[in-house]
């Protein structure tokens, strides 16, 4: 993959991720939409990295909806060029070894780039069927817009009895204890952090499952 393909797929996820969020009609997404279109002026090379969640996220596309369904493809196609991570390990003992096996991120805009930025983090997350995300709190207020698949969330203690999937919209304030669990799909989510520490390792509130 040559360096000018990297970053013609950069440009073209800043893109669809700026269109995305311009044209999410929710009011829940107002504190999050000037971070978006001015998150910055500076991309920087971020050099690919593979992960197997980035296989799983190719499996979620008929899972979306119509208003979803444009951010997700333009990810599948260029998650070869991504660089895909994980915040936690197996020495963190935070989450199961079956989480590890089977989720990643990859960040868009952020302090790690490629289109650097201290005011906003955001891109696409994978979660494998079937995982539990334990309850976590960070800083930075969060907003989660599922893609494809489903996942019921847990916030403050209380799990909802309906499962988030595409078209909804799932807002954390700053250091809301939350977590989700996946159904038998993979569950896609583009994501959003501001108003924190953008990198922050999140403190659990259980030990792993």
């Amino acid at each position: 993959m040559t360096p000018d393909q990297i970053e013609l797929d950069d440009r073209h996820l800043l893109g669809a991720i700026q269109r995305f969020v311009a044209g999410w009609q929710g009011a829940e997404m107002d504190p999050f939409r000037a971070d978006i279109a001015q998150w910055g002026e500076t991309r920087i090379e971020v050099a690919p990295r593979h992960l197997p969640a980035a296989e799983t996220l190719a499996r979620a596309a008929c899972h979306a909806i119509d208003d979803t369904r444009g951010l997700l493809d333009a990810m599948i196609t260029r998650r070869a060029t991504r660089h895909w991570e994980q915040t936690y390990s197996k020495a963190d003992g935070v989450v199961s070894d079956a989480m590890l096996a089977d989720y990643g991120f990859a960040e868009v805009i952020g302090q790690r780039g490629p289109f650097v930025s201290d005011r906003v983090r955001s891109g696409i997350g994978l979660y494998g069927p079937n995982i539990h995300y334990p309850p976590h709190r960070h800083a930075a207020e969060e907003i989660y817009l599922p893609l494809a698949g489903e996942a019921l969330f847990e916030m403050d203690g209380v799990r909802e009895t309906r499962p988030r999937g595409p078209g909804d919209a799932v807002f954390m304030r700053s250091n809301r204890v939350h977590g989700f669990s996946t159904g038998d799909l993979p569950f896609a989510v583009f994501y959003i952090w501001r108003a924190g520490d953008l990198r922050q390792k999140s403190t659990f509130e259980r030990p792993a499952q």
